[in-house]
């Protein structure tokens, strides 16, 4: 129990499917007053096709992390180069900076991608830097073990481990498992926010009164401590914690910037070809 944190509503996230190939659940940063900063959106997703046609970002990273249970491969397609696959446990984390074109998807029969699709913030100091991808496979992640507990540091730390991702500015992101009355603490630095989401079961944060966050909802975590995570029964979580940039936030679909005369600028340098463009992608079927 800490008193330094403070915490958003519990939040359900919102479901939505596109066809028959792709449904997923989604967590927008407006719904927990800015406690989620540097967390833009976060889809948690299931994915059997192609669904997504070559789309720009730019201001901001766009984060795939694979959930281990995810049978094939989910294959990646950018503007600078980056083409291959994302495979079960994974971490690709694409710094789209200035701007960038890609695409995912899964290629082949008997396919299911269970992933999470982050977009992280970028600092207006950082908005215009050269893309780039940061692609860590599943083997290369160290793992937290105590009684009842298992949890895999895609990014950043924790514990003393640290995953081998360097990215542009630190974040954390942490893919949990926890036996039915297990506990595990993150202790979130001052400065920082941290976004917990249930994918199976529930957890309860301990806190002056437990805060319940059930199966597909989240909780945006501000202040400075241990956040206390127990399982009543067995849960699945991920927790995800990066330095609150306190900026200005303007979206414009898959693009993040700090003004509207920013996104308008960066549109006009997409339109006019300056994200480059995919090579050797085979196509899909619709617009992200």
């Amino acid at each position: 129990m800490t008193a330094e944190l403070h915490f958003s509503p519990v939040v359900e996230a919102a479901p939505f499917a596109i066809g028959a190939s792709f449904e997923a659940r989604q967590i927008a940063e407006q719904a927990f007053g800015g406690l989620i900063d540097p967390v833009v959106m976060v889809d948690h997703f299931h994915m059997s096709a192609p669904t997504f046609a070559p789309h720009p970002h730019a201001g901001m990273s766009a984060v795939t992390y694979m959930f281990e249970d995810s049978v094939g491969h989910h294959m990646n397609y950018d503007s600078i180069g980056n083409n291959g696959p994302i495979k079960p446990g994974a971490l690709h984390w694409l710094v789209a900076g200035r701007g960038v074109v890609h695409t995912e998807q899964p290629e082949g029969a008997g396919l299911h991608i269970h992933a999470l699709q982050i977009f992280v913030n970028l600092p207006a100091a950082r908005k215009y830097i050269e893309p780039h991808a940061v692609h860590v496979e599943a083997e290369d992640m160290p793992e937290f073990y105590a009684p009842g507990v298992r949890v895999r540091v895609v990014s950043g730390e924790t514990h003393n481990l640290r995953s081998p991702a360097v990215l542009p500015e630190p974040f954390t992101l942490l893919d949990g498992f926890l036996a039915e009355g297990a506990s595990f603490a993150y202790a979130l630095p001052p400065g920082w926010h941290a976004l917990v989401y249930t994918v199976k079961g529930g957890v309860e944060i301990d806190d002056v009164q437990p805060l319940i966050v059930p199966e597909g909802r989240a909780v945006g975590i501000g202040g400075a401590g241990a956040v206390s995570l127990q399982a009543p029964k067995a849960a699945h979580f991920v927790l995800l914690a990066g330095r609150a940039l306190k900026e200005p936030l303007v979206k414009h679909g898959p693009f993040v910037m700090n003004s509207g005369a920013q996104i308008e600028e960066r549109i006009r340098a997409y339109q006019q070809g300056q994200f480059g463009r995919l090579e050797g992608f085979p196509g899909a079927s619709a617009e992200r």
